[in-house]
């Protein structure tokens, strides 16, 4: 719209000066110098619209340029925080390492500490064990011996029950009368009706006048084995031909029996045995010296003191128990 306005003017201005003195030729030049003026004023036209839209390109592209110097602010500020927050946990790192590694050298040296107790812990142990062994090992040889020597005191003693004819009678004591009473006679345990098997130990006795053995067999029913057994031993030494004597050489036995002495108690079992085969304490005392074999888990011994007993005592109370034990054993 503006070049035809533009061609209009000029061709106003110029005219009269083309009515007046322009020839032909030079209105046909001057019409190509128009041409070419509206051709450079149109190119002109381009440049300025091209410029303003290059301008209109550079202010989107320095707008977007602003937007990405800004998100470059906040990656930097993002990237500092993140340096910062790195530092600060390489910084805990080196210190959690540094007691890391102190601890870690403590550790050694109580290892090491203990490594040594263990060594000379496991030294004594060793040696210990070692003695152990040797003491189990004499134990066992020990309670073999005895229960061989046991058991041919045994034989010995049955042997020599049989060459005696007749039994030997026991009498007890006349005991001293006294003004106003009646004369008492102490009951030997012999006659007395023993308790059943359910308590092999327990049969009861009746009161005799001898104090020490009283008093034995008062401490042993209150479970004062040691007090009791200090006066049986006391009842012996001055009485061992007594009628009670067997009684209280198998009431020692039964003391250290309670006391879980076993293999002293097969001792004191064997010497009724030997001593008295005749009284009812002989049966009772090999039944208990078999229990105290099982106790020893020496069960062979056990068994072939069970079997003595049904050999030579097959009418003995004692018996039921004994065969009872066998089948347990099988």
């Amino acid at each position: 719209m503006k070049r035809p306005i533009i061609n209009f003017v000029l061709v106003l201005c110029l005219s009269p000066f083309l009515m007046q003195c322009a020839a032909e030729k030079d209105v046909r030049g001057l019409d190509m110098r128009l041409r070419s003026t509206d051709s450079k004023i149109e190119e002109m036209d381009n440049t300025v619209t091209a410029i303003k839209n290059q301008r209109a390109s550079q202010a989107e592209l320095a707008n977007q340029l602003e937007q990405i110097k800004s998100r470059l602010l906040q990656l930097e500020a993002r990237f500092d925080e993140k340096n910062i927050q790195t530092k600060k946990i390489q910084e805990e790192q080196a210190s959690l390492k540094q007691n890391t590694n102190s601890q870690l050298e403590q550790l050694r040296g109580q290892l090491s500490d203990l490594s040594s107790k263990i060594t000379g812990v496991n030294a004594q142990v060793a040696s210990v064990s070692g003695d152990f062994s040797r003491i189990q090992e004499d134990r066992a040889k020990e309670a073999a011996d005895r229960a061989a020597s046991a058991s041919k005191a045994a034989e010995e003693a049955r042997k020599k029950a049989d060459a005696v004819s007749t039994p030997r009678t026991i009498e007890p004591e006349e005991l001293k009368k006294k003004p106003g009473k009646a004369e008492e006679v102490a009951k030997p345990e012999e006659k007395t009706k023993p308790a059943s098997d359910k308590t092999i130990t327990q049969d009861v006795e009746t009161n005799t006048s001898d104090t020490v053995y009283n008093k034995g067999l008062a401490a042993y029913k209150a479970n004062k084995y040691k007090e009791a057994y200090n006066a049986f031993s006391s009842y012996l030494e001055k009485n061992r031909s007594a009628p009670l004597a067997p009684n209280a050489r198998f009431w020692l036995g039964e003391c250290l029996f309670q006391q879980k002495e076993f293999e002293l108690a097969i001792l004191e079992y064997q010497k009724v045995i030997a001593d008295y085969p005749k009284t009812n304490k002989a049966p009772a005392a090999l039944l208990k010296q078999g229990l105290a074999f099982e106790k020893l888990d020496e069960k062979d011994t056990a068994k072939i003191i069970y079997n003595k007993l049904l050999s030579d005592y097959p009418k003995s109370e004692q018996v039921e128990t004994a065969r009872k034990r066998l089948k347990e054993m099988k």
